[in-house]
């Protein structure tokens, strides 16, 4: 069960949703760039999992959604949840505003 969940409804074409789904997660490899070991993207582009030594990271997007969940690993890592989250928020909401 993910530590960090985040499903938002958006209204933006599918091809854009795509776009802003891959800024997403740029922005996430940017803040965790030392953290992250790998990054894997689905066939479709349309989803990917960041892993690193102290979490497990889904991004996907459909035609009518965004979800991110974020699985942490360890003591530390889960004492950071809350800033973790809100994190997750902010990125999520410039891309994908409400």
């Amino acid at each position: 069960m993910a530590d960090c969940n985040l499903t938002r409804s958006h209204s933006f074409p599918s091809d854009l949703a795509t776009t802003k789904l891959h800024t997403l997660v740029g922005k996430f490899q940017e803040s965790y760039g030392n953290m992250i070991e790998t990054v894997t993207w689905a066939d479709d582009k349309r989803s990917a999992t960041a892993e690193g030594k102290m979490f497990t990271a889904e991004f996907g997007v459909t035609d009518s959604q965004i979800k991110a969940e974020i699985e942490l690993k360890g003591f530390a890592a889960k004492m950071a949840k809350g800033m973790i989250q809100q994190k997750l928020e902010k990125s999520v909401s410039e891309e994908f505003p409400a």
